[in-house]
């Protein structure tokens, strides 16, 4: 028995194994903004697939903050009841249901009065103003009713998404956070907006709900020590309030060589020794059982998949019978190949797709 199968009792989630299925934009929602038979697939593929826990792709808390045209919404009552299906096939093979929840901020599409952390330009000559405090507090209570709706449909927590510069990473983060008010400054200031969402979500739907959140653990800002700090207040301040699990990726993920594993192994690993109670999960270059229990005897309590379940969704299962690493090459592909080809996001199932289409239009030759 390998150690990622070992169950994990937090504080609110009891999970059964060590294995994340990290937050993915799927792209296989409608435009409408509802889960697709696809996607319901997708939660039932990776369900019967050995993972402990799935947490959904990004899904819309405002619809001023909305960052892909096939992206799940959850910034009204209509939009609940989708989930009820998805968690029901998560727990119908014994595994969490997270919904990951999150705005765009500058990011947003379909917006033309784009706003960030700080007025500053944005590509293709656009401009965002700066969110004033009222519409901070606006969004904090978008992220709340969200958190409440999912709560409904019986998921078994959120997530905040806090990486990858949307909104809530660009607070926390001093490369985009040069507010001087109360949200700016000092890693107290830069949290608060996430803080007051977890407080306000804990208010709400009790303070047993999980909430997870998903941060940078670097930075490209210049001080990299400093906010190597800045991870060690934000993790003791999670576990002050109650936060479930953080879970770490990084800025860099996709301009990293090919060859590369286990990204951001040494930071998580500093992370979490220096706050050894507060549970930690790693995503990023994770291409094998090795890597998975690598991250699990590193002493952090959940290993987190990305990428490699994208290329195979039953990359555990595979790992656990003893086969060959991921045959993901981190070519990055999957984050184009579905504006291309709908409804396929690896390259491999994109040859597999093409060698499928050869063979009948072979066979449709012959037959003529």
């Amino acid at each position: 028995m390998s150690i990622i199968e070992t169950p994990l009792q937090l504080q609110h989630l009891a999970l059964k194994n060590r294995v994340i299925r990290s937050a993915v934009h799927s792209f296989l929602a409608g435009e409408d903004g509802y889960m697709t038979a696809a996607e319901y697939a997708m939660y039932e593929t990776l369900a019967e697939n050995n993972l402990g826990t799935i947490i959904s792709g990004h899904c819309c808390v405002d619809p001023l903050g909305r960052a892909n045209p096939e992206q799940v919404n959850i910034y009204a009552d209509s939009f609940t009841d989708q989930f009820r299906k998805a968690v029901a096939i998560a727990h119908a093979h014994d595994a969490r249901f997270i919904a990951q929840i999150n705005h765009a901020g500058p990011r947003a599409i379909d917006n033309e009065d784009l706003a960030d952390v700080v007025a500053r330009p944005l590509k293709k000559g656009r401009h965002a103003r700066a969110l004033t405090v009222e519409e901070i507090h606006h969004i904090e209570q978008c992220f709340i009713e969200a958190a409440k709706r999912l709560q409904s449909a019986g998921c078994d927590g959120v997530q905040l998404h806090a990486a990858h510069s949307y909104l809530l990473s660009r607070f926390i983060d001093p490369t985009f956070n040069q507010r001087e008010d109360e949200y700016g400054g000092t890693i107290e200031n830069r949290f608060r907006m996430v803080e007051e969402i977890i407080c306000g979500i804990h208010g709400a739907c009790g303070k047993d709900f999980p909430v997870l959140i998903k941060v940078n653990v670097d930075t490209k800002a210049e001080d990299a020590e400093g906010y190597h700090r800045d991870m060690v207040w934000l993790l003791r301040r999670a576990k002050a309030l109650g936060v479930e699990l953080v879970e770490f990726s990084g800025v860099d993920f996709i301009n990293l060589p090919k060859t590369a594993t286990l990204y951001y192994l040494p930071q998580v690993k500093r992370l979490s020794a220096e706050v050894p109670d507060m549970p930690l999960s790693l995503v990023g270059g994770v291409r094998s059982l090795a890597d998975m229990e690598a991250v699990i005897k590193a002493g952090i309590e959940c290993v987190s998949l990305g990428r490699s379940l994208i290329a195979e969704p039953d990359f555990v299962t595979k790992e656990l019978a003893g086969g060959e690493k991921s045959i993901c090459v981190s070519c990055s592909r999957c984050f184009v190949l579905p504006h291309m080809h709908p409804g396929i996001r690896c390259v491999w199932a994109w040859k597999k797709e093409r060698a499928r289409q050869k063979q009948a239009a072979a066979q449709a030759t012959t037959q003529k």
